[in-house]
């Protein structure tokens, strides 16, 4: 009895350490990384072109008319809207700044090669085992 207790034992582990998958999870984390880049790329060209739409409002609203002269300079009616609108529209674009920084550095990051030791299932004198064999990837992204 003992022995088929032992042998049932002794199969469940060779089974369960020999039938195991290998996850690569050096691929999930590189498409991450892409997917990552595309979108702070789109939220860095939206707040670029946003900002530049908004300073060009601010550029063509019209002074309107006059409401005080000054020795520093002549106070328009809309003075306060074309301000606003021009510093919204530059804080805007240079926020975008970091996204493209981060959107460049996640690109190079997934395109970039990656040296690993690679788990391979030998065959040593009538015996599986496990030994690591280095490898080197290179992801090229068309």
């Amino acid at each position: 009895m003992k022995k088929i207790i032992t042998c049932t034992v002794i199969l469940a582990f060779s089974a369960t350490s020999f039938c195991q998958q290998n996850v690569q999870r050096q691929s999930l984390a590189k498409t991450d990384y892409l997917q990552k880049s595309k979108k702070q790329k789109s939220i860095a060209w939206v707040l670029l072109g946003g900002g530049a739409t908004l300073v060009l409002t601010g550029i063509i609203i019209p002074k309107g008319d006059l409401v005080q002269e000054g020795w520093l300079g002549n106070s328009y009616e809309n003075d306060g809207v074309k301000g606003t609108f021009e510093l919204i529209g530059l804080v805007s674009m240079i926020g975008s700044i970091p996204f493209f920084t981060a959107s460049k550095k996640n690109n190079k990051r997934a395109m970039s090669f990656s040296f690993k030791n690679e788990p391979a299932t030998q065959l040593v004198k009538s015996s599986l085992i496990y030994k690591s064999v280095p490898s080197l990837s290179l992801n090229i992204i068309l």
